[in-house]
């Protein structure tokens, strides 16, 4: 997206702030273009639809640039040592995203046109390459694909349980249980 105007981008911010707390589909181009302070034809002047307007958020918003950072600075550390560095990054970035998240949780089964989990694609892709690397220097055993898939599924379990349990299943802080998830994986895969 290029420089999105003050409009657009009070629209998006109010969007995001809606799609997070209705969802998708209990949010109305009315709603959104009042709680934003515009007239509903301005909405649909600047992104033509809802949809239009939602794909434009995710990509907005997705912390994609972030993901490169998640794989600074390892080169020196033992497989242990980048995972854990590795989860909290990977966590942090989620919590970001946060309400991104709690949108597309929010979606029905039936919004077949929205890409739902962008960004953790993303990483999983990165993180194959990642863990392929590892794997040919023999540092680690097992599959690199399943292994970036299990790794955010694993996190992202730990989000999800955070967002819905809303502090009732565990006391336990996310860094904790980062670092525990992080303890497992290595256990699993290290060479």
């Amino acid at each position: 997206m290029n420089d999105k105007n003050e409009t657009s981008k009070k629209i998006m911010d109010m969007a995001l702030e809606l799609f997070s707390k209705q969802g998708y589909s209990g949010t109305t181009t009315k709603e959104i273009a009042r709680d934003a302070g515009v007239n509903e034809l301005t909405l649909f002047r600047h992104f033509g639809s809802k949809l239009n307007l939602f794909q434009e958020i995710m990509e907005y918003y997705a912390m994609d640039p972030e993901v490169d950072d998640v794989f600074q600075a390892l080169e020196d550390m033992c497989f242990a040592d980048q995972m854990m560095l590795i989860s909290t990054r990977i966590y942090q970035l989620y919590l970001k995203n946060m309400k991104l998240y709690k949108v597309q949780m929010k979606l029905t089964d039936n919004a077949k046109d929205v890409v739902k989990l962008k960004l953790s694609r993303k990483l999983i892709v990165v993180l194959e390459v990642h863990f392929t690397a590892l794997k040919n220097a023999q540092q680690i055993q097992g599959d690199p694909h399943l292994m970036a898939v299990t790794l955010i599924n694993s996190l992202l379990g730990i989000l999800t349980v955070s967002i819905l349990g809303q502090n009732t299943i565990t006391e336990k802080n996310w860094e904790l249980l980062v670092k525990e998830h992080a303890k497992q994986f290595v256990a699993l895969y290290e060479w």
